[in-house]
């Protein structure tokens, strides 16, 4: 079976000490030190603990651990370089990365082409596990669902429609709201002929997902927002190279208002993995673990589009292998559906 690697989000060059032969013998000081003089390190292997099989690596890149966005280019390149020179060696030709267009540009992701690596970023089982998260909270939180209004930022990209789609057989109020206001005017009509839904469309952020008890970003915002309670605001975009979209300070304060950029899922079989993977790990592994056995879904994400056809095959994979849904991630933090029941209801 091909094998993959998964590039960790950076942890202070924790797990590159502890796997180190030489750092982790030194006193902790001088060890962090160190870390911007160590190459790309596999800090973790992936196994099948049923069958014994190594399906891959963890991957640490002590250059992301500093101010990696103001590094010369040609000391990123040697980076990225190093990386491929260390898959290679491994045999392995498919980087898993969930944060990849964060830290490369569009002309580092296609020299890792070139090099013969497939760069993933694992965006499908992001968009998968979110659309399973908002049937999940919509069950907990069904006597309040009539009253929720809902707003779509973006409803005029492929995510954004998926969205749609979805939200639209679920909810009594939903606004869409993106840059081409004829594509949206064309999804209104289709939604309201499909499922009798009248949707308010607007071209202003602000407006589409300002006071929403479910606002769904499929594409950045930089407007200002006001919040409600109770809200859930999924963060469903795909993440820019060198940038970053900061909430309203208020996000992260208020009661019952709930940051998602992702589903947390099982794996669909038992993994023993060392050192333990965060949940930006774990999305990398899912994506390998798919990409490397489904020829159907790599076709999918090859395609370069994202509809609800394809968002419907992966959740019919979900139940076959079966990936359960066990809550929600923001930043890296899992919450799992007991803890949000006792925030929510509490």
């Amino acid at each position: 079976m091909e094998r993959f690697a998964v590039v960790c989000q950076p942890d202070d060059g924790k797990r590159i000490i502890k796997s180190h032969p030489m750092l982790r013998r030194l006193p902790e000081g001088i060890a962090n030190k160190c870390i911007s003089f160590i190459s790309v390190q596999k800090t973790g292997i992936i196994l099948d603990r049923e069958s014994g099989e190594n399906l891959g690596c963890l991957l640490d890149v002590p250059g992301f651990f500093g101010n990696w966005d103001q590094l010369e280019m040609d000391k990123r390149r040697k980076t990225i370089d190093c990386i491929a020179r260390t898959l290679k060696k491994s045999g392995i030709s498919v980087l898993c990365f969930p944060l990849v267009s964060r830290y490369f540009s569009a002309e580092e992701i296609q020299f890792l082409n070139e090099q013969g690596i497939d760069v993933l970023d694992g965006y499908h089982h992001r968009l998968a596990g979110m659309l399973l998260v908002l049937k999940q909270l919509l069950l907990i939180t069904k006597k309040d669902v009539p009253q929720f209004e809902t707003g779509i930022w973006g409803a005029d990209t492929d995510a954004g429609r998926v969205w749609a789609a979805v939200m639209a057989e679920e909810v009594n109020h939903m606004c869409i709201g993106g840059r081409d206001y004829m594509e949206l005017e064309r999804l209104a009509y289709h939604i309201l002929k499909t499922t009798g839904l009248a949707c308010q469309i607007t071209d202003k952020p602000e407006v589409c997902i300002s006071n929403k008890n479910i606002a769904v970003l499929s594409q950045p915002v930089e407007a200002s927002f006001s919040l409600c309670r109770p809200s859930f605001l999924f963060h469903s975009y795909r993440y820019e190279y060198h940038s970053e979209h900061p909430l309203p300070e208020q996000a992260q304060a208020l009661h019952r208002v709930y940051n998602i950029d992702m589903g947390w899922l099982s794996f669909p079989h038992d993994l023993d993995i060392k050192p333990p993977p965060g949940v930006w790990e774990e999305l990398g592994v899912l994506e390998g673990l798919f990409y490397t056995a489904s020829r159907v879904y790599r076709n999918d994400i090859l395609n370069n589009r994202i509809t609800l056809n394809q968002m419907n095959r992966l959740l019919s994979m979900y139940e076959m292998y079966p990936i359960k849904l066990q809550g929600f991630a923001w930043n890296g933090k899992k919450i799992n559906f007991d803890r949000f029941r006792k925030s929510y209801f509490g």
